[in-house]
C-alpha cells in the first residue's frame, strides 16, 4: 500500500530550483520512493494561477507511515507550501484534498462524491493518523484567523486628527 501525496507552492513568490529541491529532499528523507513535477498556469477571470506541482509517492513497504506523516507535519507548517491532495494507490481513494483542488481541479461530479464518501467511510489506522494531521491544520489555521479578528475587535478605534493651519 503506498501513497501519493501533491504538494505546490506559486512560483512567483518562491524560487522554484530552491523551493523545489527543499521539498524532494524532505520527502526523500522520508522514504519517498520517487517524485516528478509539473506547472500550472492559469490566468482566469477568477483567480491567477502559477505554480510548480510536485506528485511524490511513499510506499509502505519501503516507509513507515510514522515518516510519512513526519513529511506532512513538516510541509504544512513551511509558510507557501500547499498539500493539494493525498490519495491511496492501492484503492484509488482521495484521502485529502485542498479547497482549491476540490473546486478547480475535480469534475463537479466527483467532487461530490468525494465530499459524500469523506463522512461515510472508515479510514484504516494509517489513513487515520494522515487525516488527522491535515484536520489539525485547518483547525489550526481557524483558530488563528478566529484570535486575528478578536484583536481587531479588542482594538480601539482610532480617530482621525484634524490639522488646523
Amino acid at each position: 500500500m503506498g501513497y501519493n501525496i501533491e504538494v505546490s507552492f506559486n512560483t512567483l513568490k518562491h524560487n522554484i530550483s530552491e523551493t523545489r529541491d527543499l521539498i524532494i529532499s524532505i520527502a526523500v528523507e522520508n522514504g519517498c520512493n520517487y517524485y516528478y513535477n509539473d506547472f500550472e498556469f492559469e490566468n482566469n477571470l477568477c483567480y491567477n494561477r502559477n505554480h510548480c506541482v510536485i506528485t511524490l509517492n511513499f510506499q509502505n513497504y519501503n516507509c513507515n507511515i510514522d515518516y510519512i506523516v513526519k513529511f506532512l507535519k513538516i510541509i504544512r507548517n513551511i509558510k507557501g507550501i500547499y498539500i493539494e491532495s493525498i490519495y491511496d494507490n492501492d484503492t484509488n481513494n482521495i484521502l485529502f484534498a485542498s479547497k482549491f483542488y476540490i473546486t478547480q481541479m475535480m469534475d463537479k461530479h466527483i467532487a461530490k462524491m468525494y465530499n459524500l464518501n469523506k463522512r461515510a467511510r472508515s479510514y484504516s489506522e494509517d489513513e487515520t493518523l494522515i487525516m488527522n494531521i491535515m484536520q489539525k491544520h485547518k483547525q489550526h489555521h481557524r483558530q488563528n484567523q478566529h484570535q486575528h479578528q478578536d484583536q481587531k475587535l479588542l482594538q480601539p478605534p482610532t480617530q482621525k486628527l484634524k490639522c488646523s493651519a
